[in-house]
């Protein structure tokens, strides 16, 4: 009697970890379905240039500004990110840069490509080195007389 009674427990607890697996399984999966429009990959612009099929496709390219290519015509962006390889891509952006995108600085565009060696911009993020401070502490370090820097 002993022994059915350790089966039926046995069997309970069973069913109940397959009821948990089956419950977080699903979840999983409905998690990374909802999310599969939203997910951007990182990518080099000589890795970009490689890649085939990118009609519809929502990416990340990073790399530093082309020295010479940030310009501002017909109210749009138009510059080069450059990687290690020297592989360029033409960007085109149409809203407001962020104040730390500069020539030969690090950047992080999001968006798609529109032909051949055209990135359309949605997102553009300037990337800094960790000791960036904002120029208004600098200014206030500089009146306490505390500042060190340039």
């Amino acid at each position: 009697m002993r022994i059915i009674k350790l089966n039926n427990q046995i069997k309970k607890r069973f069913i109940f970890l397959i009821i948990i697996f089956v419950c977080f399984s699903s979840s999983i999966v409905l998690i990374s379905y909802s999310l599969k429009d939203q997910i951007a990959y990182f990518v080099s612009p000589s890795e970009l240039l490689q890649m085939k099929d990118l009609d519809s496709r929502y990416l990340r390219v990073g790399g530093l500004v082309k020295e010479g290519s940030l310009k501002f015509e017909n109210n749009i962006w138009e510059f080069e990110i450059i990687d290690e390889e020297n592989q360029s891509i033409k960007v085109e952006f149409s809203k407001t840069l962020p104040n730390l995108v500069e020539e030969n600085k690090g950047i992080i565009v999001e968006g798609r490509v529109l032909k051949e060696n055209l990135f359309i911009a949605e997102i553009v993020l300037a990337k800094h080195d960790e000791n960036y401070m904002p120029q208004s502490a600098i200014d206030k370090m500089q009146e306490d007389g505390i500042w060190r820097g340039n």
